[in-house]
């Protein structure tokens, strides 16, 4: 009889522990005064921070932008590709997912050769190549042939809208022919 007592204190004591536990890991996975105040009294970090792979993955946000030039004073707006449209069979069903990659994995090659390279000899990089052809198919039929247009590449830190944009490359002007 006392056994079965004990064992049942224990048993809510651990569901009410795993239970808090589990809330703050949540709770920690979002920049708020929560994750904060928790990170202040953690000292053994007993919440984990999911990170797989890299020390800071996903906390930045890369943007395709474009954009077309017909003379020396009409310029358009950047435009943005959409890399990864949302939708509500999103977490079951994504073709998208390995071109988002791709573009991605485009997007930090590029940066990294913007190191070493000047700008005459980055044009002629691969991924150069390709994001400025994914530039002009997406401008498509929209320009003229003495148009010109570019591409960017724009981070941005933390959740959507929280940081203010960087540009990280913009490539030369190009003429369409």
């Amino acid at each position: 009889m006392m056994i079965d007592i004990a064992s049942s204190v224990f048993g809510v004591i651990g569901i009410v522990v795993f239970s808090v536990w589990f809330l703050l890991t949540i709770a920690f996975q979002k920049n708020n005064q929560l994750s904060r105040l928790t990170t202040r009294f953690d000292r053994f970090t007993l919440i984990p921070k999911w990170s797989f792979f890299t020390p800071d993955p996903g906390a930045s946000n890369y943007h395709f932008v474009y954009r077309s030039r017909d003379d020396e004073t009409s310029v358009s707006p950047w435009l943005e590709l959409n890399l990864s449209p949302r939708g509500i069979l999103f977490p079951l069903w994504n073709p998208r997912k390995r071109y988002r990659e791709g573009m991605i994995e485009l997007f930090q090659l590029l940066a990294l050769s913007s190191i070493n390279c000047s700008a005459e000899r980055l044009q002629f990089t691969a991924p150069y190549i390709i994001l400025l052809d994914a530039a002009r198919k997406r401008l498509g039929g929209s320009l003229s042939s003495q148009a010109f247009y570019q591409f960017a590449l724009v981070e941005t830190r933390g959740p959507s809208g929280a940081s203010v944009p960087r540009v990280r490359f913009y490539s030369l002007t190009h003429p369409v022919s």
